[in-house]
């Protein structure tokens, strides 16, 4: 018996706790995930493309799924894919995928990888199978976005990239300094 496949779309967001789950569940299935991170583009000819806050992001959320299938030993496959039509797209990719569902995360607090508007449609009209994770708050907990924005770091030091250039740097160092954490920069 073939293992099942399960695209796993992101259009908004690194939901580093939405990602975890979905790998974990198909770790559990014995499922391999196709994580696919949609770009909007316009349709229009005078349009100038995708923003680069998006593709940045796009990035992320695929070397974040790469991370997290490598710990928990899942198949992963990885795709980026711009397009004027999102909906069309994960239909399209479904079927060209060969994938028996959608993963679809779901939380009370935030959006988690897709849009609310983008969830709603796929839940009206799927066009295969969903899997739906529900998130449940994180109450009496500490937030983690310091760890996300630590792994994103981390992610962007590794790729070589200047961290001076990312908003968030100053107030990572910040939080470094008040905690007395101090993070070493090795280039291998």
């Amino acid at each position: 018996m073939e293992a099942p496949r399960w695209l796993l779309p992101c259009t908004h967001g690194v939901d580093m706790r939405a990602i975890d789950y979905a790998v974990s569940l198909a770790k559990s299935t014995g499922a391999t995930l196709v994580a696919v991170s949609l770009i909007s583009v316009p349709n229009k000819a005078r349009s100038r493309g995708a923003r680069l806050e998006h593709i940045q992001q796009s990035k992320d959320f695929l070397e974040a799924v790469k991370w997290k299938a490598a710990r928990y030993e899942v198949p992963v496959e990885r795709h980026e894919v711009f397009t004027p039509d999102i909906m069309q797209s994960i239909a399209t990719l479904t079927r060209e995928m060969r994938c028996d569902g959608i993963v679809l995360v779901t939380s009370s607090e935030r959006e988690a990888l897709l849009q609310a508007h983008e969830v709603k449609r796929l839940l009206a009209q799927p066009p295969a199978s969903l899997v739906l994770i529900r998130l449940v708050p994180n109450h009496g907990q500490t937030p983690t976005p310091n760890l996300i924005t630590r792994f994103l770091l981390l992610l962007r030091r590794i790729w070589g990239q200047h961290a001076a250039a990312w908003p968030v740097q100053d107030a990572l160092e910040e939080d470094e300094q008040s905690q007395g954490i101090r993070i070493e920069e090795s280039r291998l």
